[in-house]
């Protein structure tokens, strides 16, 4: 499923790793996916989640669906017991996003950076 006109064959290896040069927009944020994917399929609210969480209000879920916040150790660890999941899934999945994101703001900067060699 395409996000965002974020294009995952575009920029990534077969090991999952991506060349953030390339990105024309932020990978898909995890509150995306949660929204998108996972809330319908299971048919739950913000609220139900956030109950099936452990946690004693849904503003988290909410805060997370609404792409405001990001997704934390915590919230990963939580998200991994609910789903079936791992809590890395939920982590890469930010951290994906965040590393895209920074990716296109710092382009120009970026691309003046040379890598360095070691002497031989």
């Amino acid at each position: 499923m395409e996000r965002s006109g974020w294009d995952q064959e575009e920029g990534s290896s077969p090991m999952g790793m991506h060349d953030f040069a390339n990105f024309a927009a932020p990978a898909p944020h995890p509150g995306e996916h949660l929204r998108e994917d996972y809330l319908p399929a299971y048919g739950l609210s913000a609220g139900a989640l956030a109950k099936a969480m452990g946690l004693k209000d849904r503003a988290r879920i909410e805060r997370l669906v609404r792409e405001k916040q990001s997704v934390t150790a915590d919230t990963a660890l939580r998200l991994a017991k609910v789903f079936g999941t791992s809590p890395q899934y939920w982590i890469n999945l930010q951290t994906t996003h965040d590393l895209s994101k920074a990716a296109i703001e710092g382009r120009g900067e970026l691309e003046r950076i040379e890598q360095l060699h070691a002497p031989a």
